[in-house]
């Protein structure tokens, strides 16, 4: 059990003893923390039920935890809050027991598997910055779910399937001639990511403008879907250039995916799983498209039908999703699948969700997850684009806070570090300023892009905490190591430290809960801000008093341990100087 599941036991226990219900032995950490460092509010709810005054039975309940040598302070104050403190000595163990623990303390019961389907990118697309949030968040999510024990895999779930694919196709073949991409070398020699860029932009919008166009790329998009051969063979080209790109892009952010699989994957899939609808009666022809009704009584607004089939014949991302579920089900058995997903996807994932439900196509009780985030918005509070208007290159946005954090390192690294490591130092540093800043707000809600804040070594930012975990390195290679325990608190600042270490089990299983990075990126921040209090109380370097320098430096080590582990989760890399 973690620190407060420890206490949390007691309490319950104190109140059991005394004959009450331990549904009211909330422990919570105190609000005042000036007066006590947890507080247990379950008395004052207590009073009708045992006709008892709360102080009453929150004296009884602390004059039980007055003898448990855990507790410094357990005491009732009107009019029935149980204020209680723990021994230095019990926190000291404790602190020495994650000292010792590979997870620090954090007991990994999770045995399920998750995946987790983020990234959404369509090929033959650069990513932009609409795609930032969703690597990012989605990303720091499987992290959380597998430093907790879940089976985590990550699908980048590419849309390489629908309209767009059609159109890039129509775009190639007017380029350079359908003669000139009938073979592999052919396609290798005119189908690069240049041209994917070009191609789209130019085809999506003369198909707006021109019903002919797009009734074209309609018929090449449904001939595709049939596995015609020369589109079918233009199609692989243009995945595997743009997963190509994609990759080197992800990459830079720190964004791994176990499965690179996509809309096409499940092609085999939808024919059968289609048919097995209409067997059932499930689906039906409802103005020229094959629906599955879902919407229920008490649905306000109703929910529109489920659309398998459009009237041509096509299948949409809903029937594909549909399937790509059945896929992993056949695949990987998962207990539940989240979805990181921009918030105005929304109603989609509802229907998604009930026409699993309605289908019954899974016997499995899968649990269904959306866990939608908001956009990054410039200061004019709209999407954030770039000067000119357009939607930002995500690699150009990488780019921009490398090349801010070059500009505030230049002049403060060594100058023996060579052109090329500070290059590289820049790029942790730029990455972290935006990894950082993304994370720190909760995913459902939006947030102003603001470079120069994000790329500060002051405040909440990525460049602070990659900046404090230098110099906690740079101290203990100056101290040297030590095989010392970690020595009772010396002082208000240290035991808060220690208070604080205590509490990173449960924010941890506060973020996996609730799929929240936030949790984990304050956390972060503030074990960052109490270190380097520690630093400005304790000398450790210079200090003459030998048990005590050792005491500080493990002490030291542990913060650096578990700093690190926690960077980890949230993907930022900490450079050897800044």
């Amino acid at each position: 059990m973690n620190f407060r599941e420890i206490l949390q036991k007691k309490v319950e226990d104190a109140f059991a003893k005394c004959g009450y219900d331990t549904k009211f032995a909330i422990l919570n950490v105190s609000n005042r923390p000036d007066l006590c460092q947890y507080q247990c509010n379950g008395c004052l709810m207590m009073a009708k039920e045992y006709k008892k005054a709360p102080v009453m039975i929150a004296n009884e309940i602390a004059e039980v935890l007055k003898q448990d040598t855990a507790f410094s302070k357990a005491e009732a104050c009107p009019p029935g809050f149980l204020n209680l403190c723990v021994t230095d000595e019990f926190l000291t163990d404790y602190i020495n027991n994650m000292a010792e623990s590979d997870n620090f303390m954090y007991e990994k019961a999770k045995n399920d598997t998750a995946v987790i389907d983020y990234g959404g990118a369509n090929v033959a697309k650069s990513l932009h910055v609409g795609h930032l949030r969703s690597a990012i968040i989605g990303e720091t999510i499987k992290r959380i779910l597998r430093f907790e024990g879940t089976n985590a895999v990550g699908d980048v779930h590419l849309g390489d399937w629908g309209l767009q694919m059609g159109m890039v196709i129509s775009g190639i073949i007017e380029k350079f001639g359908i003669e000139n991409l009938q073979t592999d070398e052919d396609r290798e020699k005119n189908i690069t990511i240049k041209v994917l860029e070009q191609t789209y932009p130019e085809k999506s919008k003369e198909a707006k403008e021109n019903e002919d166009v797009m009734a074209e790329c309609k018929r090449i998009t449904f001939e595709l879907q049939k596995g015609s051969g020369i589109y079918f063979d233009i199609w692989k080209k243009v995945l595997a250039v743009s997963i190509a790109d994609l990759s080197k892009n992800y990459k830079r952010l720190g964004v791994e995916f176990d499965l690179w699989k996509g809309e096409s994957d499940v092609r085999d899939i939808m024919p059968e799983m289609i048919k097995t609808l209409k067997d059932s009666g499930l689906a039906h022809i409802d103005d020229g498209a094959l629906v599955v009704d879902i919407t229920r009584e008490e649905d306000n607004p109703p929910l529109p039908p489920f659309i398998l089939e459009k009237s041509d014949g096509a299948v949409l991302y809903s029937t594909t999703d549909l399937a790509t579920i059945l896929d992993r089900m056949d695949t990987l058995n998962p207990d539940r699948i989240i979805y990181v997903v921009d918030n105005r996807q929304g109603t989609h994932f509802k229907q998604l969700f009930r026409a699993v439900e309605v289908t019954k196509l899974v016997e499995k009780d899968l649990s269904l997850t959306f866990a939608g985030f908001g956009t990054m918005n410039g200061k004019d509070g709209k999407p954030y684009k770039t000067r000119e208007g357009g939607v930002m290159r995500l690699e150009d946005l990488i780019n921009t806070l490398e090349e801010e954090s070059y500009k505030k390192l230049e002049t403060s690294l060594k100058d023996d570090v060579t052109e090329e490591e500070k290059r590289e130092i820049a790029s942790k540093v730029g990455i972290a300023a935006l990894k950082f800043a993304d994370l720190s707000n909760h995913r459902s809600k939006d947030y102003v892009f603001d470079i120069e804040k994000f790329c500060s070594f002051e405040g909440k930012t990525g460049p602070y905490v990659q900046y404090t975990a230098v110099r906690i390195k740079s101290i203990l290679e100056k101290a040297g190591k030590v095989s010392d325990k970690i020595a009772l608190p010396e002082g208000d600042v240290q035991r808060d430290l220690f208070m604080y270490l205590t509490e990173f089990p449960y924010a941890i299983s506060v973020a996996s809960a609730d799929l929240a990075p936030n949790v984990v990126i304050d956390y972060i921040y503030s074990l960052c801000v109490m270190i380097n209090k520690f630093y400005h109380e304790y000398k450790v370097v210079t200090e003459t008093d030998i048990s005590k320098k050792n005491a500080r430096i493990a002490a030291l080590t542990l913060v650096y341990r578990l700093l690190l582990s926690l960077l980890e989760i949230v993907g930022i890399e900490v450079p050897d100087q800044m």
